[in-house]
């Protein structure tokens, strides 16, 4: 499994990156990014291999999606097995984009909140298909609300020409309404400081086709992870594991190999980040860096959208600081319950 520090030398080769790689060595490189840049990297929680049904339940059931079907790069063939199955697909937000948003079998990101699989409906199925999952991400047990059998991600293309499709119609889920219900007001909310989800919206308006979105753990990540409205993998990449620095070491990874990359974090910056932020401009990468804090040169919403649009263009380091409404993520907390990624946010 290659590592974050590992792929920090490879796409800064020939420069001294050994102080500051050296700080990653032991962090797995995310799926998302791997998809992103095109090499071969898996995701990389461990899998208990167990399967308590037959190779494909009967009856109804549902699919959960993991970070490996990105990292084994068989993004294709889930969405030939939803179609040929005709049944909806949850991802964990390491798997985010494996449907875009809008699609019919997409359920939305889960995994983040203590009620997500509750209000996924996942209990309401005759059986789960879990597939690629890292359990630092969705332990086995919070997700195995109905039997469930692991199908490796390798396998999904061939069950789709084998899988008879479901008869009754994917169903609307309360998870993806409640969330909804949050994120939909908060894209066109025009208060400042911003509303968190219309932070994202900025994030998503501003990045260019191909482009990367890192995020670190915590609040910022959450809501990265919640409501950025993806159409492919490897566009937003949150890690499963909470690590000092990581959002802004991703994104001058993707920026070393020509990748618009727009890092997210909270204030204040920790002391990794300012490594690697230092490091970017000895190296004129081009990064973008979204700190979210309580304070600004934001005063009216649209400030937000200029400053990134004119932080994209730079050449070099850009930091835009913005002031984000960070209470709101109580309005997710009342919809899905605790956050329990990363081991949950600070008290």
């Amino acid at each position: 499994m290659q590592t974050v520090g590992e792929l920090l030398r490879d796409a800064a080769v020939g420069t001294d990156v050994d102080v500051v790689a050296a700080e990653f060595d032991s962090v797995e490189v995310p799926a998302g990014l791997a998809y992103a840049l095109g090499i071969d990297a898996k995701a990389g929680g461990p899998i208990r291999a167990e399967a308590t049904v037959d190779p494909l339940p009967g009856g109804s059931i549902v699919v959960l999606a993991g970070p490996d079907v990105v990292g084994s790069r068989n993004v294709d063939g889930l969405r030939a097995f939803a179609a040929a199955a005709n049944v909806p697909v949850a991802n964990t937000w390491g798997a985010k984009g494996v449907f875009p948003w809008d699609s019919p079998h997409h359920m939305g990101t889960c995994g983040l909140q203590l009620r997500d699989f509750e209000l996924l409906g996942f209990a309401d199925y005759d059986g789960v298909v879990a597939t690629g999952i890292d359990e630092n991400e969705s332990p086995w047990d919070r997700f195995a609300l109905a039997p469930v059998v692991n199908i490796p991600p390798s396998d999904l293309g061939r069950l789709a020409t084998e899988v008879a499709p479901a008869t009754r119609p994917i169903p609307a889920n309360d998870l993806y309404t409640r969330l909804s219900g949050v994120a939909q007001p908060g894209f066109v909310d025009d208060r400042v400081p911003l509303h968190p989800a219309r932070a994202v919206a900025d994030l998503r308006a501003v990045l260019a086709p191909g482009g990367v979105v890192t995020a670190d753990a915590g609040v910022p990540g959450l809501w990265v992870a919640r409501t950025f409205p993806t159409t492919e993998p490897g566009t937003v990449v949150v890690p499963a594991v909470a690590t000092p620095g990581i959002g802004a070491a991703l994104a001058l990874i993707a920026a070393l190999r020509g990748f618009d990359a727009i890092a997210v974090t909270g204030e204040p910056l920790d002391h990794r980040t300012l490594a690697v932020l230092e490091l970017s401009t000895e190296l004129s990468a081009a990064v973008v860096v979204d700190v979210w804090g309580a304070d600004g040169p934001v005063h009216r919403t649209a400030d937000h959208l200029k400053h990134l649009q004119s932080a994209v263009r730079d050449p070099g380091v850009s930091i835009v600081d913005v002031p984000v409404d960070v209470s709101l993520t109580r309005k997710l907390v009342s919809a899905a319950g605790p956050v329990v990624a990363w081991g949950g946010l600070p008290a």
